[in-house]
């Protein structure tokens, strides 16, 4: 019996890989002008993912999926079972119910037990509460400044009132998706409802502005902890056996997070319990929003009286030779939405801006504070390639933009200093890492609030909608099933017409 038929399947896996590479390597020597970026970027990704992997199996005894790493321990159980008694976690999951089920969890654990009056009486109120907390929370921070965001906001806040972030995404998924299919039949190219979010990696047809960098991988792994140590909280407090806990890799990347419980134990506990387990995981993750914040806000008012004076300082030593416009747009589209551009027509490439809102552009502090304002009126004087000096009035678009890219050219001797760029990648990066540490936090949540399995909202939904399918006259089991494959189906559809720019 030779070396190859001895070796195991993840090892002749790796050596096909090599061997692979090695043509490549060989085809783009002999062939150096046929173009092979693409299957070298296809060969990069695999090998980032494989070969991690294949070191882990054989120095480790970890479970590896050729590039998938279960990496299980039971060293966090005592962390768990010490935050698990604060009392405070029953009171959080059982709000956290009502954050992903709205009224409908209301009615679930208060309501469906009184008479027909206090029963409306207590459902209405709530809804009423719930429609307040989410129209105030969404029109001050996304509509205030965009009246046209009024409708959505208002479906949104309606969706949330009765069934809470469970009902929040089905409404978004929904709107998003007509949206999409009205542009795909008008003959545009609309972005895409769901994207899976890679850091450092473009997804196609996903705006750059929404790929994370690659640091933002940590960003996740903070969420799935927060997530399943939550889990695993409420599991003790139910007094259920945790098996394991641990992350799953892919290659070397964190994309998951597990509390591993005795599932059967689990199932066979009173619905309280499980709501509570289910429902805190989610929640959880958008109270660590809070959480997040509050961190932001006490760095910020910390730091910002010590390095804002020293940055304004810095950018007031770098001299500016001159503001060149580098690009005018002729069109601007965005996700098959078209917006105006106030520039094209009105400035040239090649011009010099030299006042901006009145403000002279001689440093870099000049040209931050003069692009800060928020005025929707822009007064620009420039200098044309003739040396004529000429001023433009422009009104910005739906977007606060006017359409043009400017470069600066800087005096010799008068350069940004490395301890300038430094800082300020510093800052900037910090800035990037927690504000998509907010997103994603609250998307993990709201996808996780949905009533399919195997997420969380479709372990809860089986046992909330219950109740109301009595109709149906089936078992418990049946009614179970049932509501299950609905909601597969209809969550399901909405998914796969919002995946469907990705394909396009």
């Amino acid at each position: 019996m030779n070396r190859f038929t001895k070796m195991d399947r993840f090892s002749k896996i790796i050596l096909a890989f090599g061997a692979v590479g090695l043509l490549l390597l060989v085809t783009t020597i002999a062939f150096p002008a046929l173009d092979l970026s693409f299957p070298l970027l296809i060969f990069a990704i695999v090998g980032f993912l494989l070969i991690p992997t294949y070191i882990i199996a054989k120095l480790t005894k970890h479970d590896t999926f050729y590039v998938i790493t279960v990496a299980k321990t039971k060293k966090p159980l005592g962390f768990i079972k010490w935050i698990s008694k604060a009392g405070i976690w029953d009171l959080l999951a059982d709000l956290g119910l009502i954050l992903g089920f709205g009224a409908i969890a209301v009615d679930y654990k208060y309501g469906r037990k009184k008479g027909l009056d206090k029963r409306i009486a207590i459902d209405l109120a709530s809804a009423l509460v719930l429609f307040a907390i989410f129209f105030t929370t969404a029109w001050v921070f996304f509509a205030s400044k965009n009246p046209a965001l009024f409708d959505i906001v208002l479906l949104w806040s309606i969706g949330f009132a009765l069934g809470g972030l469970m009902l929040f995404a089905i409404v978004s998924l929904a709107w998003q998706a007509l949206d999409i299919i009205l542009k795909l039949l008008a003959g545009k190219m609309p972005c895409p409802g769901i994207a899976p979010v890679i850091p450092g990696l473009q997804i196609p047809n996903v705006p750059t502005f929404l790929t994370p960098p690659i640091y933002v991988w940590g960003a996740f792994l903070i969420i799935l902890v927060v997530h399943e140590f939550s889990h695993g909280a409420l599991m003790k407090r139910a007094k259920l056996k945790i098996k394991s806990t641990g992350i799953l890799l892919l290659g070397l990347l964190p994309v998951g997070a597990f509390v591993e419980p005795d599932e059967k134990l689990l199932k066979k506990s009173s619905e309280k319990n499980q709501l509570r387990v289910y429902a805190i995981g989610p929640a959880s993750n958008i109270y660590s929003m809070i959480v997040f914040f509050a961190i932001i806000t006490i760095v910020s008012a910390a730091f910002t009286p010590v390095l804002g004076p020293q940055i304004d300082a810095m950018e007031k030593d770098i001299e500016l030779e001159s503001v060149t416009i580098e690009e005018v747009l002729e069109d601007y589209d965005l996700c098959g939405n078209e917006f105006d551009v106030p520039a094209h027509g009105v400035i040239e490439e090649g011009w010099i801006l030299r006042k901006h809102n009145g403000i002279e552009l001689k440093t870099v502090y000049d040209f931050k504070q003069a692009f800060s304002k928020a005025d929707k009126n822009v007064s620009m004087v420039f200098e044309t390639q003739t040396g004529k000096i000429v001023e433009k009035n422009i009104v910005k678009n739906q977007r606060g933009e006017i359409g043009i890219r400017t470069s600066l050219n800087y005096v010799q001797g008068k350069e940004p200093t490395q301890e300038y760029i430094s800082l300020v990648s510093m800052l900037s990066g910090l800035s990037i890492f927690f504000g998509w540490l907010l997103m994603l936090s609250f998307a993990i949540a709201m996808i996780n609030f949905l009533p399919m399995e195997p997420f969380d909202g479709g372990k809860m939904a089986k046992i909330v909608f219950l109740p109301y399918f009595g109709f149906l006259k089936m078992g418990k089991a049946d009614t179970e099933k049932f509501i299950g494959r609905a909601m597969l189906w209809i969550i399901l559809g909405l998914l796969l017409l919002n995946a469907l720019p990705l394909f396009l």
